[in-house]
């Protein structure tokens, strides 16, 4: 027999053996720990986190929805239209053959880009995002260090690369107050002064100071039209800085800025008629709101000299205008807008007073009764709400009807009849623009601008135009109006 098979079959020897009663080898267990264990040295990267947010999160629970994101300066992907919802830094489909080497045969393919759904961790939203991304897009993020960093890059190249969802992504990042601080502390090495460091980044206590003083502005307007008084349009924007003049020559407005807000202003009258149920599609409320642009644009005005009239009846101080601009930290802000602001206070120490915001609440009340009486006794010699709301659409109608028809109707003022064609024509642009845009707000602002500039030209263009046909016309050499061109 084996010698490893020896103890299988013989009877263990008693000498020797350890016999434990049946009471002690019942099983126990330890409930305190009697020695401490002592801390890591250097602590596992790896162990898993306790508490906080783990879970992974899609970019529309972590993008805000309700704030207003500016809009991305190069627009939608119109080619490849998933794009808008990931990371693919100008990667789309491409389309090609598959050619036989022996029969040169072709047969169509096409090449998708390398996508992949990665969760990555956001440092300033303390958020994993789950985001849709190509596979070189990951080797950047990679390189430059994570999420925040190829996001918060400033530089064009990156900003194009972007797309829409990383346009907004970065927005959403630039409102965390470390990246706020951040930014700040880049301006500053840079040299820039601090006036324009609290005005391009403020922070959010800067923010809250300008939102109350904005809210005691909307609230002080007096004897304002909610239908004809034009607000704010962003978030950021401010209320009381003044209106910029614009250059118009024949009711045509130029510089890009001022067509973009000639658009937005009308596509919101065209909204705000539609709501109302004053006209039936979106192409009426266009025209309508180019036609009454000039109404709006006088009421608003009207108001705005009034309350300019109260505000420079008040004789403010210059040191009082300089001392409200040091406090808002807002060097840059004309006299117009600091003597309004000081208007505000003063009637708010007012309403502090005992009686002072009784006073104001019984002024609000009857005014709010005087409007209301006016309102109904227009509703009630139109025949009732109905016959009120018939009344006004039917006069609408009636104003569209009279600016298609205006430039085959010579019974009308010559004034008159030069404008109703301009505002046709610029709301055929604008029809236009907003149907090529597909829904696109930018583009449609870029449709709108192109349109013009195709419809009426560029009046710089036609200066030197005319100037050159002088310059034939004087018998003047190609030779010269080449080199005069080229010294502009």
């Amino acid at each position: 027999m084996p010698p490893w098979c020896q103890l299988l079959s013989g009877r263990i020897p008693a000498q020797g053996l350890v016999l434990r009663s049946a009471q002690s080898t019942q099983r126990t267990y330890a409930t305190a720990v009697t020695a401490s264990v002592p801390a890591p040295a250097v602590k596992n990267p790896l162990t898993r986190r306790r508490g906080g947010d783990l879970g992974h999160h899609l970019p529309k629970d972590v993008i805000p929805r309700d704030a207003y994101i500016p809009p991305y300066p190069y627009g939608d992907h119109q080619l490849f239209k998933q794009a808008n919802k990931g990371l693919y830094g100008h990667k789309r489909i491409r389309f090609g053959n598959n050619v036989s080497k022996k029969t040169e045969t072709k047969t169509r393919r096409n090449w998708k880009p390398n996508v992949l759904q990665k969760s990555l961790y956001s440092v300033a939203l303390k958020k994993k995002i789950k985001l849709v991304l190509a596979k070189h897009i990951l080797k950047i993020i990679d390189r430059e260090g994570g999420l925040d960093e190829y996001l918060l890059k400033d530089s064009e190249a990156r900003i194009k690369e972007l797309g829409p969802m990383g346009w907004a992504l970065r927005w959403t990042l630039m409102q965390r107050p470390e990246v706020i601080d951040r930014l700040r502390a880049d301006a500053a090495a840079l040299g820039l002064d601090q006036s324009t460091i609290d005005e391009q980044w403020p922070t959010p206590a800067m923010i809250a100071e300008q939102k109350a003083a904005r809210r005691t502005v909307t609230t002080d307007v007096e004897n304002y039209n909610p239908e004809e008084y034009v607000f704010a349009d962003t978030e950021e924007q401010v209320m009381w800085e003044p209106r910029e003049e614009l250059e118009k020559t024949n009711g045509l407005k130029f510089g890009k800025k001022a067509q973009s807000t000639e658009y937005k202003r009308a596509i919101i009258a065209a909204e705000r008629y539609i709501r109302r149920g004053m006209v039936d599609s979106v192409e009426e409320g266009i025209k309508l709101a180019f036609i009454r642009a000039k109404e709006r644009e006088e009421a608003f005005n009207a108001n705005m000299t009034s309350f300019s009239e109260k505000l420079e009846a008040m004789d403010f101080t210059p040191e009082d205008l300089q001392d409200i601009k040091e406090r808002l930290k807002r060097p840059k802000m004309s006299d117009l807008n600091a003597a309004r602001l000081l208007h505000n206070e003063r009637k708010k120490k007012e309403l502090d007073e005992a009686s002072g915001l009784e006073d104001r609440n019984a002024a609000d009340t009857a005014l709010e009764k005087e409007r209301a009486t006016a309102i109904a006794a227009q509703i009630a010699e139109a025949g009732g709400e109905e016959a009120y709301r018939a009344q006004r659409k039917a006069e609408y109608a009636q104003m569209i009807k009279e600016a298609e028809g205006a430039s085959t109707n010579e019974a009308l003022d010559p004034e008159r009849r030069e404008y109703l064609q301009m505002a046709m024509r610029k709301a055929d642009i604008a029809i236009r623009a907003k149907a090529e845009a597909s829904g696109s707000y930018a583009k449609a602002k870029a449709a709108y601008r192109r349109g013009l500039y195709e419809e009426f030209g560029d009046p710089n263009e036609s200066s030197n135009r005319a100037s050159r046909d002088e310059m034939l016309a004087d018998g003047i050499s190609w030779d010269a109006i080449v080199k005069s061109s080229n010294k502009r």
